[in-house]
């Protein structure tokens, strides 16, 4: 049977299939480390080894000066031989060939050839102030030139064909990435970092006829910078479903998405990164492909803005996270030490993943000149050239020599939880809660927020949407994002919804805002009440529906959006509410109405105890500082629990301890668990600083 996604989630031989992912970056190292390896990243619990198949790696030259595709026979290019060792260690595989992969290689993985610094006759992407958009400072070329797209699309049908022999059930690879974080990572890029080249002008005009792009100089127009927008979304999923065709392996294809760009990664444009992140991505709304997230936000443990990101790439839609930091120290320093990861992962399956990933899962070394990045360029910009050099993933799980790295245990003791429960996280899914409505217009206004002076059009991203996440996390308020997009009526019963109001908004999405609250909806507008529709003429049925129905409140200007969020839920007739706590707590609900998954989130520098109420039942665990929990509660009994009491970073830990009504599991040493409730009772493992630990269930339980 074809493997196929569905919400999200990976459906294998008629199951679903929570993803426990491992990239093992095999164009790295050398083929007689292959299978040695293969076999510990099987024994850490990794189920799927995902890899890069880099471009510039796999396309030689004959004696002839031909252009050639090897993927057979030739040392580390002999990706068949690969995929044999996977199947042959009982893994499964991932295949993301690009055509632009980054992944610390030259040129992003593309061939030199491709190179506009190389042949004048191809355009470089570029901005709005006509800047090139580059990679280790080689200008990349337009995604939308004829030329490179035909040559994009040879390689990626070089990989389908290769592929064919090796897609499950025959063979071990169930799935195919395209893209990485879009065409060339622009998901996460500001509004106006691509594409002003002639190829780029050109698309625009056949997609918004009349319309300038806009170059946030002061002379644009709202229609230009909401058509821009539009295209810019319209352009990133038309790419990756044009390179997915391309691809046409027989295998579910899904793209990834970045989260918002950290504030200096994006110098001078700081201001609208969220928004457009909100404009490119069409976060909340079901795409031509399945999505999945990377997640290389910084340490969430110690960093407010790091954790604000991850969580809106987690609830960007429902997918798997296919890239979390377990290995490259110079990219986090944090991620050294277990506990750092290990949070990170555990927040993101609390947020709705429906996979993990460990990237990378193994250390690597042997690689040749043309995947070594020039060491003048990382002079120039990190001043050392040893981030990029042997070992690539000094951190990992897995050493050079096959051996256990320092997250090796750590690592089999989460897996051991997730493969456990693996039914139960692939189809649970986050629990409802307040819906936050993305208008892609306001957007794509608000995309340019860093360009203006004076009266802003729109209330930005960072002035609604991320105080209220910030104030969901901070009072455990349950949320999730949802595009406003379409005809459909908004159904009251999904739960109480939020979204930014402007001078303006289309006239549809007045009336469905304004039959929603009618039948009963909770309704918040951050900002004004609309006054003109989209083409500026007078429209005022929201906000006349605002002033007659209790079910909407406005938040004005100025006032703050948590305190505005608590008095609306206060006052109006839906369920939701917060659960303040010195914890970070999110949960997942399973079908089985009296089955929940409890995940609770330590991010102080001292332990403590969380306890919550599930129903009638009350759930406690011990937290090390920087620790995390997850219970599953099945029909008011301990279920399952996996705990981090180890904090590698401090060197401290708690002892677990983590009950359920009258269940109580407890360990007699700080130490990492996980705990399976079966018929004969618990099957349990742990990884202890010092000895074994012990682990009792009380008496009676």
């Amino acid at each position: 049977m074809r493997p196929r996604f569905v919400d999200g989630t990976l459906w294998l031989d008629g199951r679903p299939r929570f993803l426990i992912t491992g990239e093992y970056p095999y164009y790295r190292d050398r083929p007689g480390r292959w299978a040695a390896k293969l076999a510990a990243v099987r024994e850490a619990g990794i189920e799927v080894v995902t890899c890069y198949v880099p471009w510039r790696h796999h396309e030689v030259a004959g004696a002839d000066g031909a252009r050639r595709w090897c993927f057979e026979g030739d040392g580390n290019r002999d990706l068949a031989g690969f995929l044999h060792l996977v199947a042959a260690a009982g893994l499964l595989a991932v295949v993301k060939p690009g055509p632009f992969v980054h992944a610390e290689l030259p040129f992003g993985g593309l061939p030199d050839r491709l190179s506009p610094a190389l042949d004048p006759r191809r355009p470089a992407a570029r901005s709005a102030d006509g800047r090139p958009l580059t990679c280790q400072q080689h200008p990349l070329p337009s995604a939308l030139d004829p030329a490179f797209l035909a040559d994009a699309a040879g390689w990626l049908r070089a990989v389908g064909r290769f592929l064919r022999p090796f897609a499950h059930p025959r063979g071990p690879v169930v799935a195919a990435q395209i893209g990485n974080e879009g065409h060339y990572g622009e998901s996460a890029l500001p509004i106006d970092a691509l594409d002003y080249a002639p190829p780029g002008a050109d698309a625009f005009a056949r997609f918004a006829p009349g319309l300038t792009p806009p170059t946030g100089t002061g002379a644009d127009g709202l229609r230009s910078q909401i058509g821009w927008g539009r295209w810019s979304a319209e352009v990133l999923a038309a790419g990756m479903a044009g390179w997915a065709g391309a691809l046409a392996p027989d295998l579910p294809v899904f793209t990834t998405c970045a989260p918002p760009a950290r504030a200096e990664r994006v110098p001078g444009r700081a201001a609208g990164r969220h928004d457009a992140w909100l404009a490119r991505n069409r976060i909340g709304a079901a795409g031509a492909l399945p999505r999945a997230y990377t997640s290389w936000t910084g340490d969430v443990l110690t960093d407010e803005e790091a954790l604000i990101g991850y969580v809106l790439a987690a609830k960007a839609g429902p997918g798997p996270n296919i890239e979390e930091n377990w290995g490259l120290r110079w990219a986090e320093p944090g991620c050294a030490f277990p506990v750092v990861p290990v949070h990170h992962t555990l927040l993101g399956v609390a947020c709705g993943a429906t996979g993990i990933s460990v990237y990378p899962a193994c250390a690597t070394e042997g690689w040749g000149p043309h995947l070594a990045v020039d060491r003048t360029w990382l002079a120039r910009t990190a001043g050392d050239p040893v981030p990029f050099e042997a070992p690539y993933g000094d951190g990992a799980p897995v050493r050079l020599d096959a051996g256990p790295g320092p997250a090796f245990a750590a690592l089999r003791v989460l897996t051991h939880f997730l493969a456990g429960r693996q039914e139960a996280l692939a189809l649970s899914r986050p629990e409802p809660g307040v819906r936050w409505g993305v208008h892609p217009p306001y957007a794509a206004i608000g995309a340019w927020d860093w360009a203006r002076d004076g009266e802003r059009p729109v209330p930005s991203a960072d002035r609604t949407l991320v105080p209220f996440v910030t104030h969901c996390l901070h009072r455990n308020l349950p949320f999730r994002l949802t595009e406003l997009t379409g005809r459909s009526p908004l159904d009251p019963a999904a739960g109480p919804l939020a979204t930014t109001s402007a001078r303006f908004m289309e006239r549809a999405l007045q009336r469905r805002l304004a039959a929603f609250a009618a039948h009963g909806g909770a309704l918040l507008l951050v900002g004004e009440p609309p006054a003109l529709d989209e083409d500026l003429n007078r429209c005022t049925e929201l906000a006349d529906a605002a002033l007659r129905s209790a079910a909407v409140a406005v938040v004005p200007g100025g006032r703050s959006v948590g305190a505005a969020v608590e008095d609306w839920l206060a006052g109006s007739a839906a369920a939701v509410r917060g659960r303040p706590a010195p914890w970070l707590e999110l949960r997942r609900a399973a079908r089985d109405p009296d089955e929940e998954l409890v995940f609770l989130f330590n991010r102080t520098d001292a332990p403590l105890r969380a306890r919550t109420a599930c129903g009638e039942h009350l759930v406690t665990a011990d937290l090390a500082a920087g620790g995390c929990a997850v219970v599953q509660v099945a029909h008011g009994r301990l279920g399952a629990c996996y705990v981090k009491g180890l904090n590698e970073r401090t060197g401290a830990g708690t002892p677990v301890r983590v009950g359920v009504g009258s269940d109580l599991l407890s360990a007699d040493r700080p130490c990492d668990l996980s705990a399976l409730r079966g018929p004969g009772g618990f099957e349990v493992r742990t990884a202890a600083a010092q000895g074994e630990a012990r682990v009792v269930l009380a008496e009676g339980s």
